[in-house]
């Protein structure tokens, strides 16, 4: 009986291992997925603000106040999406 439930907790212990691996492969396909779909994106926005950068310029010359929020929330979303690349680029890691 002993014997039984060793050879069934070995069992268990290496269905689980697979079951992790098998997870681990799953979670890093899903990342490259995304890194992938948005790393191009992410490209093209930041050709675009350079593209954009004297026109930027031109508008918070003229309107100082109204725009400094508007680029401080640019800045905040630009963070946290650098932020979601790293975390993907290190699941895969």
């Amino acid at each position: 009986m002993a014997r039984d439930l060793s050879a069934d907790i070995d069992r268990l212990t290496s269905q689980l291992a697979d079951l992790r691996s098998a997870l681990a492969r799953q979670a890093s396909a899903s990342a490259e997925d995304a890194s992938g779909y948005l790393a191009p994106r992410a490209r093209q926005v930041a050709r675009q603000f350079r593209h954009g950068g004297h026109d930027l310029t031109e508008v918070v010359r003229r309107n100082p106040g109204t725009t400094t929020s508007a680029i401080i929330g640019a800045l905040a979303l630009t963070a946290a999406f650098a932020f979601l690349l790293s975390k993907a680029g290190s699941d895969r890691n």
